[in-house]
């Protein structure tokens, strides 16, 4: 898989060292056990991250080929700032409208599935859960429910989005912002 933006490439390359890491932890004691379910949260908590900083920066990166000003560029940074929960309808939103293209392409154009996009939210939803706490302490300590296998199988579909929009690319022709 690869990416247009060598940082989003490097960026992913740190998650996949990661998580071969989290693989290789031997199974030897109760303590890497309870070591073990920690990794598993830390990795869904570093893919988001990995999502989160991704679309900031290809949003970023396409508004500097559109030629956007630096008054703009300070703007857009410090909306990018507040932008920190990358469901897919909140990534769609924010490159609707700070790019103004829709995303929604990439499944009309078979680029991912909706299967994809699910897997994507699941991956955040991951995070959320563990990374807030409730007001019931019952919950503390049983928010996760995943494991580094339940991630593997998720991970495709939050690549495959990336990789779309990875692919924008600013058109001076046509004045938009077109998948190449």
């Amino acid at each position: 898989m690869s990416f247009n933006s060598p940082d989003v490439s490097s960026y992913k390359k740190e998650l996949d060292n990661s998580i071969v890491a989290v693989s290789e932890l031997k199974l030897s004691s109760h303590s890497t056990i309870k070591i073990q379910s920690l990794l598993n949260v830390t990795i869904y908590v570093l893919a988001t991250r990995f999502l989160e900083g991704s679309v900031k920066h290809i949003v970023y990166n396409c508004c500097k080929l559109r030629g956007d000003s630096k008054s703009n560029l300070k703007l857009l940074s410090d909306k990018l700032k507040a932008f920190n929960n990358p469901m897919f309808e909140n990534i769609r939103g924010l490159i609707k409208e700070q790019l103004n293209y829709d995303i929604i392409e990439g499944i009309k154009n078979k680029y991912y599935t909706e299967k994809d996009i699910t897997l994507l939210n699941q991956i955040v939803q991951n995070r959320l859960d563990n990374t807030h706490a409730t007001e019931d302490a019952g919950r503390w300590y049983s928010a996760n429910r995943k494991d580094l296998d339940d991630f593997k199988k998720e991970y495709e579909g939050l690549l495959n989005v990336v990789v779309f929009i990875d692919c924008l690319n600013w058109d001076d022709s046509s004045k938009s912002f077109i998948k190449k």
